[in-house]
């Protein structure tokens, strides 16, 4: 019996050594499993949690511009860190 080979995962977690599997976002985030093992996958994990960010800041009561301004800088820095881990 062949052994499978695994997949790389290029999901932020795994390009910084950790032992996590693209497909354990795909299915936290409920995301499209085609851009598992790719590096779409962490596109569609910023924008995740950009939007999860932006309901989180209004349900703490912050104007939507600000919430938007805001969730945008975390996603501008991890958008950043993902493209040194990379290189």
């Amino acid at each position: 019996m062949e052994k499978q080979k695994k997949k790389k995962s290029y999901n932020r977690l795994a390009l910084q050594g950790f032992d996590f599997d693209d497909m354990d976002f795909v299915m936290q985030y409920n995301l499209d499993p085609s851009i598992a093992y790719t590096p779409k996958i962490n596109i569609e994990m910023m924008n995740a949690i950009y939007n999860k960010n932006v309901d989180n800041f209004l349900k703490e009561g912050m104007p939507l511009s600000k919430a938007k301004t805001e969730a945008g800088r975390i996603r501008s820095n991890i958008k950043n860190e993902i493209k040194q881990l990379m290189k």
